[in-house]
């Protein structure tokens, strides 16, 4: 997992020439200490409000992603994916740009939206990262918090002749076990005219983290009606060990040719790739989306805050569940994800005061996901009147449950029909899970601890093996069935970007223009970005020429033994007799003969009929009292679409309309940017305008379709608009001294939304429905889909994000490696996005075709307005700078900060009061202690972020508690060529756990992820 940097400790670090501001005196890297030199350095020549990491620094942690390097700077916050670094922030906020050597990339993680996802970057690539925490109007285009630009190696970056290098890393899992590799090599080649470098990593890992809690989306007892007490009634509970596989390929390659003094071609290749398998395999117990009354609460505290029916919110620790749905699962979502980018541009620099540049950029990318899931239920599949299988929908004879045609039938014994009737094709009901258990078990779930407690697993329970504890059934494996094969939320994206700009300086080197400007900038630069986004389902089609009204067969998403084609888009099945049939009455519409019954889509299919399955039974220490269950080898479903089309005979993409589109996003922008000098006062003025034009092309929605979870394409629309945006900057830095600097900043900002919330367009969800009752009156008859909420994820009229940003920062500089800053921050966003719920708007017919009640429509809606304001506090030392060369304690350093984030947005909680803005913790703070002598360096690094708003249930928000991590490096170089290290990552093994807050001090457990701490150890050397 974890990995070194290939900076040699004799490589000739420069800085990248593009930015004149950031040009620094050559820095010869030889280790800790001179990398935190050369990151103060670039922090001090800067004119915007900088932090910087320098390789070094990206190798010398177990940093394996650009977003697990990013950490190490103030204000940036992260989150990790399966343990290792991916979304990041800056000063709480998403809404950031990522550069690659100072032009716009797209990484294939987040093709769709602003925050930057770099899992798939691998950190060993970059020669240093730069954030700009103002704007600079130079730059390609900026954040509205920030922009990364990520900053790989160049030819002249080194000494003449031939340099190479090589790492090669063993690493492993606590949990896992697994054996991993990483290798990554850099050859380059110069002399004084022509450069060319290559470098590449490839690696390999197996991360493992076990979860515990709430499965699907959030609930009330009463969202469907009712006037008790309130409190959270989830669609379930799942528990699962999971194994996160990734195998990550990355290639630099880049050339320089300086044609003669002062001009000067460079061309450059970055590729990444990665493939993931995110393989998970557990226990789901849960409420077969069919209602809400199967938890009672039995431990809780009253809070004082009410629900929408005016009684109060509980505070449950314990609840007693009758579950209404028991099942072993296994997911394994495969994710590809591939990007190139592809720079060239030419450099005019003979040292008089105009100096330009022309570039040219071209990148794609492109993101596949595909899911494979199984469920394997424990129940029996027979009618009882306290259980909710909406199978057996014929009151007057609950024998009749699945139904098959003859030919399925007949593999089956006779012992295993469920009654005498035959249908006039031969159908036959069958039993699909003779040894299941029989009745729905009640168990306890105990929840206000540190750990997930489950109890009354060793009650008694009836079914196929008769009256023995429900643990017994769970250990058998001939007592589970599929409950359902399916391939859903898949989705692809693709995406391009083109670039063209021209950028120039004219420098006043003899008189200053109005005798304090001494430098003018100015460019023009020109974008065109495209991204098709489209979510499928995998659907197959069952009974052609068999009882099907198409002769293709009818389509359906969910294999499913609860799915029965009875829906008049497509339905599938035979006459059988009427049990209500009245033979004293006339023959008639409402007194017929026969009744047509529809076949059940997936035929009885044990666990182990199509795949390989093992015997599951730790959960990891955040779950307790949780008997083992059988499940399905996640690693079956390595390629989905292969084993459907092997087991259903085919397999074919269906599209989500609702969560597809394209989006054309056209911009063009000029600057304008003056250098000014006043003796001590320094910096930048200047203004950037850009024209942006937007092209959507959104789905129409028609009709659920049936047997899935999508709807009917009737149609696209397509919308264009464009907009104009003035942004104004200044960056200027007081010199009180040579080493005490105060710096101000403004900058106006804009940032074009999540693409989704553009694009996306109509999505109607749904749920099996009871039947009637006096507290549901409008739902369908049992068995029929009913429509429970609508969600319209796109507005192509909405705003951009827009900012005014106010920046301050003191810095004192107290030695080439040492430095204490404090800055103070403050956003003014005029304008946002966020999701909103109005009740009762829209209505929308249930799976039979009737319209029967309202139902909420959710959605992203223009923001009113929202603030963000806090302090920065950072310090480097390097304590060499102080001491003197006798001393034992000048090899030591530190290098921290903390961030103090305030925000503040127009959504509020039950109590009132304003939210955070969503990922934003209010307090973050990072600290490593280093030490480097002679040969040895060893370096400790600890970060630390309170709560984060990750969404919000109506009005009450859900938090991830404080989460900390400590990773532990040492290095050790045996000759001037040859270095050995050893890493280790999380080596506390922190747990993320996951609350609601009804209000303060009345939190509830969500969830828990426990992550696996990694270790590795690596050898590098240099020629």
């Amino acid at each position: 997992m974890a990995s070194s940097a290939l900076v040699s400790p004799a490589f000739a670090q420069s800085v990248d020439p593009q930015d004149d501001a950031s040009v620094v005196d050559e820095i010869i890297v030889t280790g800790i200490r001179a990398s935190q030199e050369q990151a103060v350095a670039i922090k001090r020549n800067e004119t915007a409000i900088v932090d910087a990491i320098s390789a070094e620094d990206i190798g010398k942690l177990p940093d394996v992603t650009v977003a697990d390097a990013l950490q190490r700077i103030s204000g940036i916050q992260i989150t990790r994916n399966a343990g290792e670094g991916s979304n990041v922030n800056i000063r709480g906020l998403p809404q950031v740009v990522t550069l690659l050597n100072g032009e716009q990339y797209l990484s294939a993680g987040n093709l769709g939206s602003a925050q930057p996802n770099l899992n798939d970057i691998p950190a060993q690539l970059m020669n240093s990262i730069v954030v700009f925490k103002s704007m600079d109007v130079r730059n390609a285009v900026s954040g509205i918090s920030g922009t990364i630009d990520l900053r790989t190696r160049r030819p002249f970056d080194f000494s003449e002749g031939t340099t190479s290098a090589m790492n090669v890393e063993y690493a492993t899992g606590e949990e896992t076990g697994e054996n991993d590799y990483l290798v990554n090599g850099l050859i380059n080649w110069r002399n004084d005219r022509f450069g060319a470098m290559l470098s590449g990593v490839y690696s390999e890992s197996n991360l493992g983290n076990n979860y515990s809690g709430i499965s699907g989306g959030l609930n009330g007892n009463n969202d469907w009606g009712g006037d008790a007490n309130n409190w959270i009634a989830p669609h379930g509970y799942d528990t699962f060990r999971r194994v996160v596989e990734r195998e990550r390929l990355g290639v630099n390659g880049a050339f320089t040719w300086n044609i003669e003094d002062g001009v000067s071609v460079t061309g450059e290749a970055f590729y990444t790739k990665q493939t993931e398998y995110n393989r998970a395999a557990g226990l789901n117990i849960s409420n077969r989306w069919s209602s809400l009354g199967w938890t009672t609460p039995t431990d809780f505290e009253v809070t004082g805050v009410n629900g929408g029916n005016g009684n109060p919110w509980l505070d449950v620790s314990e609840y007693d569940l009758d579950v209404w749905w028991l099942n072993s699962f296994t997911v394994n979502r495969v994710t590809d994800t591939e990007s190139k980018a592809f720079n060239l541009e030419m450099d005019y620099d003979k040292g008089g005061p105009l100096t330009f540049s022309a570039r040219a950029v071209y990148n794609d990318a492109s993101r596949l996901s595909m899911n494979g899931q199984v469920q394997g239920d424990l129940s029996n599949w027979q009618y009882s009147p306290d259980r909710t299988f909406t199978l057996f929908r014929n009151p007057a004879d609950r024998t009749r449950g699945p139904f098959y045609p003859a030919n399925i039938a007949a593999m089956f014994p006779t012992s295993q029909y469920s009654n005498a009737i035959v249908g006039v094709n031969g159908g036959r009901y069958i039993d699909p899970n003779p040894m299941g258990i029989g009745e729905d078990p009640l168990v306890h779930l105990n929840i206000g601890g540190g750990n997930t407690v489950w109890s009354g697993f060793d009650k008694t329970i009836s079914g196929g093996l008769g009256s023995v504890p429900l643990s017994q059934y769970m250990a058998n494996q001939d007592s589970y069935a599929v409950a359902a094969f399916s391939s859903e939320g898949n989705n692809r994206a693709n995406s391009d970007l083109t670039v063209a700009r021209f950028d120039g300086s004219y420098e006043f080197q003899n008189e200053n223009l109005f005798g304090f400007i001494t430098r003018i900038d100015a460019g023009l630069r020109h974008s065109d970005r495209n991204v098709q986004i489209s979510e499928f389902h995998l659907f197959s089609d069952f009974y052609a020429g068999n009882g099907a009204a198409s002769p293709d067969g009818c389509s359906a998403q969910w294999k499913a033994i609860d799915v029965v084609m009875d829906n008049p888009q497509c339905a599938a099945g035979e006459q059988v007799p009427n049990p209500s049939y009245n033979p004293a009455e006339p023959v008639s519409a409402t007194n017929p003969v026969t009744i047509f019954q529809g076949y059940t889509v997936n035929k009885p299919t044990k666990l182990n009929e199509y795949n390989n399955t093992y015997f599951l039974s730790d959960y990891g220490s955040i779950t307790q009292g949780l008997p083992g269950v059988w499940v399905v080898d996640p690693r079956d479903f390595d390629d989905v679409a292969s084993f459907q089309q092997r087991v259903f005979g085919g397999a074919y993409e269906v599209i989500k309309p609702g969560t597809s589109y394209d989006v054309g996003l056209v911009e063009d922008s000029f600057y304008l940017n003056s250098a000014i000098d006043f003796g001590k006062l320094t910096g930048d003025v200047g203004f950037k305008v850009i024209r942006t034009e937007l092209t959507v092309r959104q789905n129409l929605t028609g009709a659920t379709r049936a047997y899935g979870d999508t709807n009917l394409d009737t149609g696209d629309t397509i919308t264009t608009r464009d907009y104009m945006d003035y942004l104004p900057s200044a960056n200027l830095a007081l010199a009180f001294t040579d080493d005490i600097k105060l710096r101000f900043g403004y900058n106006k900002t804009m940032i074009p939304l999540d693409l989704g919330n553009y694009g996306g367009g109509l999505s109607i969800s749904t749920s099996d429905s009871l039947g009637p009752t006096p507290e549901d009156p409008t739902a369908p008859p049992v068995g029929v889909r009913r429509v429970t909420a609508a969600s319209q994820s796109g507005n192509p009229n909405l705003n951009p994000w827009r900012s005014d940003n106010f920046d301050l920062s003191l810095e004192y500089y107290l030695g080439r490696a040492s430095l204490v800053n404090i800055a103070l921050f403050k956003l003014n966003i005029d304008s946002f996005v966020t999701n909103a719920t109005v009740p009762d708007a829209v209505e929308y017919p249930d799976g039979d075709g009737i319209i029967r009640r309202k139902v909420a429509l959710s959605g992203p809606v223009q923001g009113a307005g929202g603030k963000l304001q806090g302090i920065e506090v950072g310090v480097k030392l390097a304590l060499t700078d102080f001491l003197s060369d006798d001393s034992f304690f000048r090899d030591f350093g530190f290098d921290g900060s903390y961030t103090f984030s305030d925000s503040s947005q127009n959504a509020k909680n039950l109590s009132g009061d304003d939210l955070p803005f969503q990922d934003n913790s209010e307090h973050s703070v990072n600290a490593a202690v280093w030490y480097q002598g002679d040969r040895l360096q060893t370096r400790v690094a600890w970060t630390r972020r309170t709560p984060r708003l990750t969404g919000i249930f109506g009005q009450i928000p859900i938090y991830q508690d404080t989460q900390q991590y400590v990773d532990v490096n040492v290095t050790y170089d045996v000759t001037d060529n040859i270095t050995v290290y050893a890493n280790g990552s999380n080596v506390f093994g922190e747990i993320e756990e996951y609350y609601v807050e009804f209000e303060k001090g009345a939190e509830q457990f969500h969830s828990r992820n426990q992550f696996e701490p990694r270790f590795s150890v690596g050898v590098r050397a240099r020629f």
